[in-house]
């Protein structure tokens, strides 16, 4: 038993931290599951001891409890029957109700067993979440109270007093409550770090001056890209593209004007290009631009109507007035082609560009 606590603890542990960063859902089966763990194991040995003093029916009752919490907790543990989650969430919870009624009903051992029922708002949060448990109690509360308090007892087995029906309960109320502040807490403080992660993810992968995504950005789309080519044995093309003259802009107008012919630049690009297509700033005024499932003559006729987009499109700004053009290399690659090969044959193809005198686009041939 002592090993089997030990291993539970170091799983739990283990994932506890993996499981932070994971959606709320799957945040709600883990905990569901360790309630559904440890529920199991109490009514386990709760039967037990109601079997060794002959309270066969209370014992019967725990055994099928302990069986519904234990299949709860190994549904919602595997990632197979995740499409059982919510059911066996249910499951386990209308066999603890059961129970719960069950001892209300008959009292127990020496009118002991309604004190269980204490047990049940927190695992009732923890498996349904704040709004659906407030409802579950709420029907259980209804449930319980019209039980104990029927005239006559008639919907009783056993007697109790009124002092202790009445505390019973307060104290089942009071722990609702507790536990609904605590589960909202729970809940506004997984979605405030929820919120701070997408924040802090975007930030990390989208370029603040222009909006469009960084280097780190783009590379995840290449490496999806790159096993999407692999399935479909498609070829793509990756292009660079360069503000030509961008230094003279800077030193004549200022970099404050240099950012804004940036931020004009990267609104024209994103204008220009197809909405299947992925655009990055690469660094300083030159981007990045993918170009999924478009052989090397197809992308030659976009990126050529991408330059003349650019091209027709001036920068304005007071009396300011800026003609920009771009120089572009591009590079085909096929799927057994790593994408960085290929963005290093596009910069070759841009310097190609560069040198043909600019404002033009050069593919790659390897007597380049």
């Amino acid at each position: 038993m002592q090993f089997f606590l030990r291993k539970l603890i170091r799983y739990y542990r283990h994932n506890v931290d993996e499981n932070l960063n994971r959606e709320e859902g799957y945040q709600q089966s883990f905990l569901a599951g360790f309630f559904g763990l440890m529920g199991s194991i109490i009514s386990f040995f709760t039967a037990l001891n109601s079997l060794s003093i002959q309270l066969y029916s209370l014992a019967i009752c725990l055994f099928l409890v302990s069986a519904l919490l234990l299949l709860s907790f190994f549904i919602l543990k595997s990632s197979t029957y995740k499409r059982f989650h919510n059911l066996s969430r249910y499951i386990a919870l209308l066999g603890l109700f059961s129970l719960g009624i069950y001892l209300i009903n008959s009292g127990g051992i020496n009118n002991s067993g309604p004190l269980w029922i204490c047990i049940i708002p927190s695992v009732t949060f923890a498996f349904l979440g704040l709004k659906l448990g407030l409802i579950a109690n709420g029907v259980f509360f209804v449930i319980s109270s019209t039980m104990l308090f029927f005239p006559s007892d008639a919907l009783l087995a056993t007697t109790y007093s009124y002092e202790f029906k009445t505390r019973l309960i307060y104290v089942f109320l009071t722990i609702v409550a507790l536990s609904g502040v605590y589960e909202a807490a729970r809940h506004y403080s997984f979605m405030r770090l929820k919120s701070m992660k997408e924040k802090y993810e975007h930030q990390a992968q989208f370029d603040y001056l222009t909006l469009l995504l960084n280097r780190r950005g783009i590379q995840k789309i290449l490496n999806k890209e790159h096993q999407q080519r692999k399935l479909t044995n498609n070829v793509s093309t990756i292009a660079t593209l360069d503000i030509d003259k961008f230094k003279v802009i800077n030193d004549e107008f200022g970099h404050e004007v240099g950012d804004m012919v940036l931020k004009h630049t990267s609104r024209v690009l994103s204008d220009c290009i197809r909405s299947q297509d992925s655009l990055a700033r690469w660094g300083g005024e030159e981007f990045l631009l993918l170009l999924p499932e478009t052989a090397e003559q197809e992308a030659l006729i976009l990126l050529e109507s991408v330059r003349e987009c650019v091209e027709k499109t001036p920068f304005e700004h007071g009396n300011i007035s800026i003609f920009i053009t771009l120089s572009v290399g591009l590079c085909e690659t096929s799927p057994d082609v790593d994408f960085n090969e290929t963005i290093k044959f596009s910069d070759i193809s841009l310097y190609r560009a560069k040198l043909a005198g600019r404002n033009t686009v050069f593919a790659y041939t390897p007597e380049l």
